[in-house]
């Protein structure tokens, strides 16, 4: 048989409320950890020359990621061939996917910022889109925070980030004080 004296009981309860204290510390750190790399991320986002805020649903219940990625690129492509026609670089962007509950399913859309597009019409691509779903296709205006409301997807667990190769090139002209080094192509999360 145990005997628990009265010091032994204040301690443990001290243990206890110690370590859920320790736990919330824990908790509120990852939490502005979270919250400053999202901000970080939204202002290195904000230093090339958006020309564009897009948005791209489904209007089937269930898409698959792959089957996602070619009706988006699909379209990119229509882009870049219309940029081509009229002399201007290839276009560059950055692209997140998001998952959302929709009638009993987790289904995806993407949020994009899309650069170098000129006097392209906007929206002639939002027709476009429209054979696969709804899209938005906005004019960019940097002080709506679209850059930050993209920036998100950094951090989040079912999140896909993707951005063009030719990104990196438009981030060196732009000054700032982010840099990218030895790093092209496509960054990828994966819950």
């Amino acid at each position: 048989m145990a005997v628990t004296t009265q010091h032994q009981n204040k301690t443990s309860g001290l243990n206890c409320q110690g370590s859920k204290s320790i736990a919330l510390e824990h908790q509120d750190n990852a939490r502005r950890l979270t919250r400053r790399a999202t901000d970080e991320f939204g202002a290195f986002l904000s230093r090339p020359q958006w020309d564009w805020y897009t948005t791209h649903t489904f209007k089937a219940d269930y898409v698959s990621p792959k089957e996602a990625d070619r009706h988006y690129f699909a379209w990119l492509n229509s882009l870049c061939l219309a940029a081509r026609v009229r002399d201007y670089e290839r276009p560059f962007w950055f692209r997140g996917t998001e998952y959302q509950e929709l009638r009993g399913t987790n289904t995806l859309h993407f949020h994009s910022l899309i650069g170098g597009v000129g006097d392209i019409r906007r929206l002639l691509f939002k027709d476009f889109w429209e054979l696969h779903g709804f899209a938005r296709v906005e004019a960019y205006e940097p002080g709506k925070g679209a850059n930050y409301y993209v920036g998100k997807y950094l951090t989040k667990s079912a999140a896909d980030i993707r951005f063009s190769h030719n990104l990196k090139h438009e981030l060196e002209r732009t000054p700032g004080e982010v840099a990218v080094s030895g790093y092209t192509g496509e960054l990828t999360r994966h819950p």
